[in-house]
């Protein structure tokens, strides 16, 4: 721990560039008190990275912030100072999946000499693949949470650019980024909009981005120790099958549609902060095979408004907090909540003949 102000404004203006203004470095000596130099060198890091961003060496106070948040969240657990993660109590179901995630992210980390002595190489990535509105986005933000790393948080289309080079140079920065902020968690939400198929964009920029992933992937800039890549997709037919090879992402993990005992602790999830009489979620749970927890969460909102709209006929002053969901609700609103794709899938199998190839 470096405790003098005077030893940590020397450490800054050796990595740092702050010549136009130099209440910059008062300012980032003041936030680091009590880091250590490894820490201050990792924060000194990540602001480099937030000017080349913006095309310059010189620090701004903007680029102290953004580099704050980053390397925050790596002590606190959070993505931001004001926007806490949801934990794995939050993430209903998907059993299988979070023991899983918590063998491959979290064990290493809480047990690093037993990983060592047994030779078993940490996971470099790990990709969650399923239908949409089935949690992937959700247990992915609660693993982040449990293991307590920082996080570089990316949704694909934010690195694509129209200017030449600009989407590849967005790839290396993150990655540089998220080396800088180590151990650290890069998380990629959307990847198959980011790593499409090679050969199918006329302009090559997909390609091109593609091919800077799978180099920064395979760590010829500058290695990736303590750096776990998360991805999450709800089309991985769409991303390139470079990217899916063993050594990139080494755990493929599908997060379908949950199953009966899965419905029923997602009902008790979503419900824990509402008033809920007379349902019962395991009959609930037989009646909606082949939803996902989006289709029950929204379920529960329409039937949260069908009785709101009940009181509201009656009585002035209506509270949100004073509506509560019965089964009367549920049965009111539950033809108007399934699923589209599931209703078509009936309507598909009533008129039609279907043919399974």
């Amino acid at each position: 721990m470096i405790e003098m102000v005077d030893d940590r404004r020397d450490i800054f203006e050796t990595y740092l560039d702050a010549t136009e203004s130099a209440d910059v470095i008062n300012e980032i000596v003041q936030k680091s008190d009590g880091y250590t130099f490894s820490e201050i060198e990792k924060l000194a890091t990540s602001i480099n990275v937030e000017c080349a961003i913006r095309g310059t060496r010189y620090v701004k106070p903007s680029d102290v912030e953004k580099a704050f948040e980053c390397f925050v969240a790596g002590k606190i657990g959070k993505i931001e100072d004001d926007q806490v993660l949801p934990t794995l109590e939050d993430v209903g179901g998907m059993f299988e999946q979070k023991k899983l995630l918590e063998r491959v992210i979290v064990w290493p980390k809480k047990y690093p000499q037993l990983f060592e002595s047994v030779g078993v190489p940490v996971s470099k990535g790990i990709l969650l693949h399923g239908p949409s509105g089935c949690g992937k986005t959700l247990l992915a933000n609660a693993t982040i949470s449990n293991s307590k790393f920082s996080v570089v948080n990316v949704k694909g289309p934010e690195l694509l650019s129209k200017y030449i080079g600009a989407s590849e140079e967005n790839v290396r920065l993150v990655f540089e980024k998220a080396r800088s902020c180590a151990p650290c968690i890069l998380f990629f939400d959307e990847l198959d909009s980011l790593a499409p198929k090679r050969g199918h964009d006329s302009t090559g920029v997909t390609d091109r981005v593609v091919n800077q992933l799978l180099t920064e992937l395979d760590g010829a800039e500058g290695g990736m120790k303590g750096v776990i890549i998360l991805g999450c997709t709800s089309r991985i037919d769409l991303i390139d099958d470079a990217l899916l090879r063993p050594g990139r992402f080494d755990h493929h993990v599908y997060c379908g549609h949950p199953g009966e005992e899965e419905r029923v602790e997602i009902m008790n999830v979503l419900t824990r902060k509402l008033r809920t009489i007379g349902i019962d979620f395991e009959e609930l749970s037989r009646k909606t095979e082949g939803w996902s927890g989006a289709d029950l969460q929204l379920l529960f909102t329409n039937a949260q408004f069908h009785n709101a709209r009940q009181i509201s006929q009656e009585e002035d002053g209506l509270e949100e907090d004073d509506v509560a969901i019965d089964s009367a609700a549920i049965q009111a609103v539950f033809q108007d909540s399934i699923p589209k794709p599931k209703r078509s899938e009936v309507d598909t199998r009533i008129g039609q003949k279907v043919t399974l190839a």
